[in-house]
């Protein structure tokens, strides 16, 4: 393969554009979630979003189709919890408890999921892109389920599924509903709670 010739303006281009458009893009995604928290869905427009990323809002399209995309794109920044081993289910469920605290609490993230779930209700298009993002998102208690039911923590029979929507149910009711007292020992009683109602081992 033959070098560049260098000086030469594909040499001179090639370089900072990449950088540029990455740069660009987080832009973008940043405005969308702070004008998403602050406005609401629909207060919420790509013109306003191109003037506060200061870009063109055919940069946005050519990269976000529609608002909806742009928004659950946003969304998608949040850091994924990683699903440690700590030793025991309850442990795990308590430490990915401690991750999405830490997570929630990073403006404007806490307040992107019930302005989201609102506009689901209406919105059929939203709530399927949001669906799909949020079932990849619950991955990391699948793991740990999937965990503790390989080493006989839970019993082989158990609803993967249907314990994974329900520990995180009770956070997210936590967090969002029930907020008086977000602390780790009160999310550990409720889990105790569920891991009796599944029949795990030691409770």
């Amino acid at each position: 393969m033959s070098r560049p010739v260098a000086g030469s303006a594909v040499t001179r281009r090639a370089g900072p554009g990449r950088p540029r458009s990455r740069q660009s893009e987080e832009a973008i995604l940043e405005a969308t979630g702070k004008l998403l928290s602050s406005e609401g869905y629909l207060g919420l427009t790509v013109s306003k979003i191109a003037a506060r990323a200061r870009a063109s809002k055919s940069t946005i399209y050519r990269r976000w189709p529609t608002k909806e995309h742009l928004v659950l794109a946003a969304f998608d920044r949040w850091p994924m919890m990683v699903p440690r081993d700590r030793g025991d289910l309850l442990s795990d469920l308590v430490d990915l408890y401690q991750q999405y605290l830490r997570i929630h609490y990073r403006a404007p993230a806490g307040a992107l999921v019930p302005t989201l779930v609102a506009e689901c209700v209406s919105n059929p298009s939203l709530s399927v892109l949001f669906d799909s993002l949020m079932q990849r998102r619950l991955d990391p208690t699948r793991v740990i389920v999937r965990r503790a039911i390989g080493r006989g923590e839970l019993p082989a029979d158990t609803d993967l599924e249907l314990a994974v929507e329900a520990f995180t149910a009770a956070a997210v009711l936590r967090v969002y509903f029930l907020p008086t007292d977000l602390s780790v020992k009160a999310m550990r009683r409720l889990f105790v709670v569920q891991l009796r109602g599944l029949r795990a081992r030691g409770y």
